[in-house]
């Protein structure tokens, strides 16, 4: 799992940067970088709660809420047109 974050994480923060203006585009890696840093934290802590007391099924749904939560954020604040296409 950690050989995909590392691989995954440039490759999503590169894509973001894209999306956003140029004068914003420090704002935004900076605060993906601390959201990303804040969940390597508190995500075990809460994992570690939910499993240690066997709270299976809050566990699963949990990981569904999150990701259908990014899925429709995505889907409503991504611009439809692919921003790497633009003409300069």
């Amino acid at each position: 799992m950690s050989t995909g974050d590392a691989m995954a994480k440039p490759t999503y923060l590169a894509a973001l940067s894209v999306h956003v203006p140029e004068n914003r585009q420090g704002v935004v890696m900076g605060s993906a970088q601390s959201l990303g840093a804040l969940t390597d934290i508190v995500s075990p802590l809460i994992g570690g709660f939910i499993l240690g007391h066997k709270l299976y099924g809050v566990w699963i749904g949990l990981a569904i809420a999150v990701a259908a939560m990014g899925a429709v954020l995505a889907a409503a604040r991504l611009p439809s047109t692919d921003p790497e296409t633009r003409k300069s």
